[in-house]
């Protein structure tokens, strides 16, 4: 087990999609940390489940259940945590949805969900977090961005498109920001084995198609998929102010699998 440094001590922190996979590891490393956690995901009892596991190490996190692809709600849901702890000082943008459809399949509601979700509620959760980050003179942005911004797979279309958004997102970010010391960088998550990996009941990290053309191909290198608490490690890296000089950075987390390409 690591060993805490307590690196976020007085910090809070937001993870947003809070309430399992990547976000439900990144908020207990985080509380292991130091920091107060603000958790928000639109499952109530996941999320509810989370602040549970939480409160065993620290009892200053709580819980907004909302869904973000809700602009109003999004920016809402910022203010009310800043009021509530009073600063923001981490940002982990990490909500998403998918639709695994064919662009012929898909309608145009499904489509405007995904971006919504993936990329406008990134924009506007950083915006608003970023006036609370200002008062302090500092603050840290970790988009979750993904491989699929740089792999084509039929199906997942709108998925690739909308984290190519948050690349992008996440540059723009960086540059506007960093003269007020708000470091903004990204981490790509790989194939990671969380429940965004269960489409249709089957975990598609373990299926045999899986194991064929990814693991024993070689063309991921380490030959597994990724954990959750593998990419919650990156994030706490980008959170630190170990990593002061570094914004706008993209941070690939994918056992090798890109540079098989």
């Amino acid at each position: 087990m690591q060993l805490s440094m307590k690196r976020l001590s007085g910090k809070v922190a937001i993870v947003t999609g809070g309430g399992s996979g990547i976000g439900r590891a990144t908020a207990r490393l985080f509380a292991d940390e130091g920091a107060s956690v603000a958790l928000v995901d639109c499952n109530e009892g996941a999320v509810l489940g989370v602040e549970r596991e939480i409160r065993a190490v620290r009892t200053d996190v709580s819980s907004w259940v909302v869904d973000l692809s809700d602009a109003g709600e999004a920016e809402r849901t910022i203010s009310s945590i800043a009021e509530h702890f009073h600063q923001i000082d981490i940002l982990i943008n990490n909500a998403a949805r998918y639709n695994a459809r064919s662009f012929d399949e898909m309608t145009i509601e499904e489509w405007g969900a995904v971006l919504a979700t993936n990329v406008t509620a990134y924009f506007i959760c950083a915006r608003t977090a970023v006036r609370q980050m200002r008062m302090k003179g500092a603050g840290s942005i970790v988009n979750i961005s993904s491989v699929q911004r740089t792999i084509s797979e039929p199906d997942y279309g709108s998925y690739a498109v909308s984290k190519a958004g948050v690349h992008q997102l996440t540059r723009s970010l960086a540059i506007e920001l960093a003269q007020e010391n708000i470091l903004v960088n990204s981490i790509s998550p790989g194939f990671i084995r969380a429940p965004m990996s269960i489409v249709n009941g089957v975990d598609e990290t373990a299926t045999p198609r899986f194991k064929s053309y990814y693991l024993e191909s070689g063309r991921i290198p380490l030959r597994r998929a990724g954990l959750p608490e593998e990419i919650a490690s990156a994030a706490l890296f980008f959170a630190s102010r170990e990593c002061g000089y570094i914004t706008g950075a993209d941070l690939m987390v994918d056992g090798g699998l890109t540079i098989t390409l």
